[in-house]
């Protein structure tokens, strides 16, 4: 019977742990973006003249 390495068995786990947390910011990022875009189309257009 062969043994499993425990570092080797840690570290898998937490390769696979932070795939899917950098997939979770993917996600989060995503829906940051979309939302900045909908704040910008609600603002009214007298408010974007005056800035400029």
């Amino acid at each position: 019977m062969r043994r499993t390495n425990r570092f080797k068995s840690l570290m898998t786990q937490f390769s696979y742990d932070h795939k899917k947390l950098d997939s979770e910011f993917v996600r989060m990022r995503k829906s940051a973006d979309e939302l900045s875009k909908l704040l910008d189309n609600m603002t009214p257009k007298e408010k974007k003249d005056k800035k400029k």
